[in-house]
């Protein structure tokens, strides 16, 4: 039959047991601190069990309780990963298994469509494509042309006398130069 050991326990952080607690040999248990305490023949009482506080080492920094990997420690080796190429990316399959992949969110080459003409990389408006909605202005009358305050701002105007002008010089010119 298994014989079942039930130390003294406390639950409470910080707590130690004093000469009084415990007889000379009998152990604590401290379980929020996680150490073990139990009183010598010269009645002090020291921690028999402890590696909460111990300092690790290795790849490791702090203490047995907040241990941290230390800087520049994990490489492919600890990864249990194969190298992959130059510009790849460290992925995983949702299952634990890591592996490189190249970027497949390079798009430039892929084609555009709708208004647009080409690839993505190098797109260009399909030819007719932009019309008054896309421009967002009013639309104008019969013979207006499209003018700019040359602050972002478009409407249509009538032709003033000095554009009439310059047509006419224009088809004068052009008669003359045959």
């Amino acid at each position: 039959m298994a014989i079942v050991l039930k130390p003294k326990k406390s639950e409470t952080a910080s707590a130690v047991p004093t000469t009084g607690d415990l007889a000379v040999g009998e152990i604590c248990m401290n379980i929020a601190d996680r150490k073990i305490y139990t009183r010598k023949s010269d009645n002090s009482i020291v921690i028999v069990s402890s590696h909460v506080s111990d300092t690790v080492g290795g790849d490791l920094t702090g203490t047995v309780g907040n241990a941290q990997i230390g800087a520049n420690t994990v490489g492919i080796a600890e990864l249990n990963v194969s190298d992959g190429s130059a510009g790849q990316y460290l992925t995983t399959n949702g299952n634990g298994t890591l592996s490189f992949a190249t970027d497949s969110t390079n798009v430039t080459g892929t084609a555009v469509g709708g208004d647009l003409s080409g690839t993505v990389g190098n797109a260009q408006i399909v030819a007719n494509a932009v019309g008054v909605t896309e421009l967002n202005i009013s639309d104008g009358t019969n013979g207006q042309l499209l003018k700019t305050n040359g602050s972002g701002t478009l409407s249509f105007t009538d032709p003033g006398a000095t554009i009439q002008q310059a047509t006419s010089k224009a088809v004068t010119m052009a008669i003359a130069l045959g």
